[in-house]
C-alpha cells in the first residue's frame, strides 16, 4: 500500500513539471509551448466530494453536476425541474459540447436565440453548461408561460418557436419522448 503510495506521488509530481500553468489558465508544456485550457468542467456544487460527517461524499460525475445546475436554472425560472432535464436529455444527453447543425450545447440553443434573449458572447461560449443554460432554460421558460404550463404546448413553442399554435408531427414525436421521461420521475 505504501509502496503504491509512493508511487503515484512520485508520477503526479513528474506529470505536474512536466505541464506548468499560466495565470490565465493554459498550461505551457516543458518544451515551452503554450497549449490552450481544456474546456472548464462544470462547477462542482459546494460540500459535495469532501469530508462530511465523518465520511467522504463522493463527488458527483458531470452528468450529476449538469442536472443540479438543471434544477437550479429551472426554479429560477419557475420551469418543473423534470421538464427542464427531459428537454436537455433529448436535446444533448447532458452533453455540453452537443452540436447540430446550428443548434448548440445542452439546450441545443441557437446563437440568434441567444442573442435575441440577451446573450453577447461568441459561438463557443454556448457550450459552457452555464451559459448554455442561463440562455436555453429561459427560452423554454417562455414556451412553458406560452403553453400555460402545458407539456406538450411548451415542447410545440421550445420546438417550433413560440409563435406555433398548432402541433406539429415533429412536436408530436419529441413530446411522446418527453412524457415518459417525466413519468418516471413522478
Amino acid at each position: 500500500m505504501v509502496g503504491r503510495l509512493a508511487v503515484c506521488c512520485v508520477a503526479l509530481a513528474v506529470s505536474a513539471s512536466a505541464c506548468a500553468q499560466t495565470g490565465d489558465g493554459d498550461k505551457v508544456s516543458a518544451a515551452g509551448e503554450t497549449v490552450a485550457a481544456a474546456a472548464m468542467p462544470v462547477p462542482r456544487p459546494a460540500g459535495l466530494g469532501e469530508r462530511a460527517a465523518g465520511r467522504t461524499v463522493p463527488a458527483p460525475d458531470n452528468r450529476s453536476r449538469v442536472r443540479i445546475l438543471i434544477a437550479r436554472h429551472a426554479a429560477e425560472r419557475g420551469v418543473p425541474a423534470d421538464l427542464a432535464d427531459a428537454v436537455v436529455r433529448l436535446e444533448s444527453n447532458y452533453n455540453p459540447q452537443a452540436r447540430n447543425g446550428g443548434n448548440l450545447g445542452l439546450t441545443q440553443i441557437s446563437f440568434a436565440t441567444a442573442r435575441a434573449y440577451g446573450y453577447s458572447g461568441s459561438r463557443e461560449g454556448l457550450f459552457d453548461p452555464e451559459t448554455n443554460l442561463t440562455f436555453g432554460i429561459r427560452y423554454l421558460a417562455e414556451a412553458y408561460r406560452l403553453a400555460g404550463g402545458d407539456t406538450c404546448g411548451t415542447i410545440l413553442r421550445y420546438q417550433a418557436g413560440h409563435r406555433a399554435r398548432s402541433m406539429t408531427a415533429a412536436a408530436r414525436r419529441y413530446c411522446a419522448k418527453v412524457r415518459p421521461l417525466l413519468a418516471a420521475r413522478s
